[in-house]
């Protein structure tokens, strides 16, 4: 799941618009995440939170799969 929002190296144009696309997508999406969450009532403080455990929980992912790769 964590390198579905990775860019990858491109090796033609057509790869480095798609990367291009998925990083415009993940700003698009945070983006429309936030102001959904605020319009629902989400304080900043619960938003950090909130931040912050997707934060470790990603770090959780890629911790896992370097012992996988290794």
């Amino acid at each position: 799941m964590s390198d579905k929002l990775v860019s990858q190296p491109a090796t033609d144009n057509t790869a480095s618009l798609t990367n291009f696309d998925r990083s415009a997508g993940a700003r698009i999406l945070a983006r429309s995440f936030y102001k959904e969450l605020r319009s629902s009532g989400y304080t900043p403080k619960q938003l950090l939170a909130l931040s912050t455990e997707l934060i470790d929980l990603i770090t959780q992912d890629l911790q896992a799969d370097r012992k996988g790769a290794a």
